[in-house]
């Protein structure tokens, strides 16, 4: 059976249709009445152009043939003048010009001289008013001009300018003295000129009574990027500037100007160059229309075409009201039977009627219906197991709960021995503010991986000699910790008990000690617990440092120098059959300002963010280089920053620190009180 789609008839037949019919139809009308309007303006404004262009080319032809015989009569006048009255320039900007004027019979009345420097300045003239004028200020083209006059040494006479202070069009004429220091310019009116002028002006006026909605036709000269208006009652409007670049590159420009509220003016520039032309580049050609009348129209048209479409739309509105009544009431029906089944009454079926969509989906919603309440009733069934294995899970869960509570709270103690066992390792290590008093630029740089530490630092001071040592024990953390706490006493009943202060017998002692302290049941069996250590005693006396070592080395920097000592190879405590450890001392003779740097491997030994590479001795020792010229209180910060950008966002994989130590001379006549004496 075929299902009538009532949505697509609706929507095909009445809907559809008449606004996309309405809409391409006052789309239509609205663009084509602003083609027509826009077509015709082009067409009027092209016309206006061309019969200007044809007057302009006329006027030159005009002006043209009065040029020529005004050419050969300036000619004559500046040939006299320079050849015999300014032969000898001294006096010239003095010189009474109106004499000279006289003496040459020239028409007082209708032309001037001037006398113009190098500097484009009018030093001398017929015509006031222009006195002291500098041409150079008219442009880049009036200047050039007047310097190629200056350099050509020749007569020359451009074509008519448009004077703005006479408002007469004027002939010029340049003429360089024979010294060169002064261009002779004459001035020469022509009423013949003035009745071309008055009538181009006349012209111009009369076109815009020919045109209803022209409001004016105005001519401009161009000249050093500014326009000079021919009809002096109408100047260039300020804002409309910025067009003449554009205008230049022979594109033309319409910008509109709202007059007042209601009207609204359009200005179309059109250029016309002048290839002729010396000193003005061309001519600016601007038709203002007045488009108020025909935006009124257009807006006109536009409430037309809306209210049209508002009709056509509320019919279109009532009449889908009406048809969608046959709609709405079903699916009322179907929303209320939804609600219905909603609230868990799946007995519930929804009426079929008709032979639509509509239809259709109620039958298949009595369906759905169907087999939500097959389904629901599994559901239950399922729920009670689910419960019950759920109840068990809540049993499980809760053991695990408190197994977890157990394990925090083991973990808790454990943390809280940790940070004891830390509290009492910082007792035992030496405070800086000691190490300070015999070293004043020193710094220790400590950072252990764990809370606690298996990497240890030890000073003591006994009279004249300083005793510093620097230990990597095995291990990090707790076992770390417990090593360096075994070190750091045997150091002290050693160094302040038994008063040694030789580095070799230090480390021999520390050795016998450990191996006494960690004894297996098998004394043959290998050991791997000790420490390697470091240990310099330094005589303020001498002068002379003596070092001994088990695998660790220390750098001396001496200026700016690395040099590397290394020491033993034997390590702490380890047990090695058959083989007898030997510790020896290094005697290094002291320098002043000689730096040490004593330090465990955690440094060295720390990988990059990827894990593939160790920052490596070599890499230590060139940073410790690279910072030696700076102050020992800064390097420790240094140091940190290096490391961080190295690890990245690794893991830190061991116990870290370097000490590092400046040796100065003037130590030696240090005086020790009693108190040190006791002390040491």
């Amino acid at each position: 059976m075929r299902i009538n789609s009532i949505y697509r008839q609706l929507l095909t037949n009445i809907v559809i249709p008449v606004i996309i019919g309405l809409l391409i139809i006052g789309i239509f009308s609205y663009r084509n009445t602003k083609t027509i309007l826009r077509l015709h303006n082009e067409t009027e404004r092209n016309f206006i152009y061309d019969e200007i262009k044809s007057f302009i080319e006329l006027q030159f032809v005009a002006l043209g043939i009065i040029e020529d015989p005004m050419d050969i009569l300036m000619r004559e006048y500046s040939a006299k003048m320079v050849d015999e009255y300014f032969i000898n320039t001294f006096n010239i900007e003095n010189i009474d010009l109106n004499t000279i004027r006289k003496k040459l019979r020239m028409d007082v009345e209708n032309i001037d001289l001037y006398v113009i420097n190098r500097d484009g300045i009018v030093v001398n003239t017929t015509f006031r008013e222009d006195l002291y004028i500098n041409f150079f200020s008219f442009g880049e083209a009036h200047k050039q001009y007047l310097i190629d006059v200056f350099n050509n040494g020749k007569f020359d006479s451009p074509k008519f300018f448009f004077e703005h202070k006479t408002k007469r069009y004027k002939k010029y004429s340049y003429h360089p003295t024979k010294d060169g220091k002064y261009i002779i310019e004459i001035g020469l009116y022509s009423t013949q000129a003035d009745k071309i002028y008055d009538y181009m002006i006349s012209h111009l006026d009369e076109i815009p009574l020919k045109k209803p909605n022209l409001v004016s036709v105005d001519l401009f000269r161009q000249a050093a990027g500014k326009p000079y208006p021919l009809n002096l009652r109408r100047e260039f409007i300020p804002e409309h500037l910025s067009v003449i670049p554009e205008l230049i590159e022979g594109k033309v420009v319409t910008r509109a100007f709202e007059k007042d509220d209601k009207n609204f003016i359009n200005y179309t520039y059109f250029y016309l160059a002048d290839s002729n032309a010396k000193i003005f580049d061309g001519n600016i050609i601007r038709i203002a229309n007045d488009t108020s009348s025909q935006l009124k129209f257009i807006k006109k048209e536009k409430i037309k075409i809306s209210i049209i479409l508002l009709i056509s739309l509320s019919l279109v509105y009532l009449l889908i009201y009406f048809r969608s009544r046959m709609i709405v009431d079903p699916i009322k029906h179907l929303i209320e039977k939804t609600k219905v089944i909603a609230n868990g009454k799946y007995s519930e079926r929804v009426m079929v009627a008709g032979n639509n969509e509509l239809s259709l989906l109620s039958a298949n919603f009595n369906k759905m219906v169907n087999n939500i309440e097959e389904r629901n009733n599994q559901i239950e069934e399922q729920s009670e197991f689910l419960y019950q294995s759920n109840r068990k899970l809540n049993e499980a869960y809760k053991l695990l709960d408190h197994q977890k509570s157990l394990i925090e709270n083991k973990q808790d103690d454990l943390t809280a021995s940790i940070n004891y066992a830390q509290r009492i390792q910082d007792s035992l290590l030496p405070e800086t503010d000691g190490f300070k008093t015999v070293f004043d630029e020193s710094f220790v740089y400590y950072l252990p991986r764990d809370i606690v530490s298996g990497d240890f630092y030890w000073f003591s001071k006994t009279k004249n000699k300083a005793i510093i040592v620097a230990s990597d024990c095995t291990g990090h953390g707790v076992p770390g910790a417990f090593m360096s706490m075994i070190g750091m006493t045997i150091l002290n009943h050693l160094v302040k008990y038994e008063h040694i202060d030789d580095p070799a017998l230090i480390i021999s002692r520390l050795d016998a000690e450990i191996c006494d302290l960690l004894i297996y049941n098998n004394k043959k069996q290998q050991r791997f617990e000790g420490m390697d250590a470091a240990v310099c005693c330094i005589d303020f006396d001498s002068n002379e440092m003596k070092f001994a070592s088990a695998q660790r080395p220390i750098i001396l920097m001496r200026n700016g120098e690395a040099f590397t000592y290394k020491g033993s190879i034997y390590p702490i405590g380890e047990y090695y059959d058959n083989i007898q450890k030997i510790f020896t001392n290094t005697v290094i003779p002291l320098e002043d300002n000689d730096v040490f740097y004593m330090f465990s491997d955690g440094y060295t030994s720390q990988f990059e963010e990827s894990g593939t590479k160790k920052f490596n001795y070599r890499r230590f020792r060139k940073l410790l280089t690279d910072i030696n010229h700076r102050p020992l209180k800064d390097q420790p910060a240094i140091l940190h920053r290096t490391l961080e950008a190295w690890q990245g966002t690794g893991e830190q994989i061991d116990d870290i620190m370097v000490i590092g130590f400046k040796y100065k001379t003037e130590k030696v006549h240090k005086k020790f009180s009693a108190r040190d004496l006791l002390d040491g």
